[in-house]
């Protein structure tokens, strides 16, 4: 299983997450785990997703989530799950 780490950080409005697990489902890409937070007007998601039958590449990847995001006025950033390991190992 190839694992990356979405996070997504806008103003909060309704299509969000349906924009983002459309793309996902259009992409073979299974959301593993999910975790949202809301604060105010504020969405913070982060999820772990399962990669191993999307047929594109890592860059693919990341320019559709890109474009899902100026969609939904939201950014919207892909890691490998290595790289956001390595990152916030102490």
């Amino acid at each position: 299983m190839s694992r990356v780490i979405v996070t997504l950080v806008g103003k909060d409005h309704p299509g969000i997450i349906a924009a983002v697990c459309n793309y996902f489902a259009e992409n073979n890409i299974n959301i593993l785990d999910i975790k949202q937070t809301t604060v105010q007007e504020f969405i913070n998601m982060m999820m772990i997703v399962d990669v191993s039958k999307y047929t594109g590449t890592f860059d693919n990847l990341a320019e559709g989530l890109n474009k899902v995001g100026e969609k939904v006025e939201c950014i919207i950033k892909a890691q490998h799950e290595e790289i956001f390991d390595m990152m916030h190992r102490i």
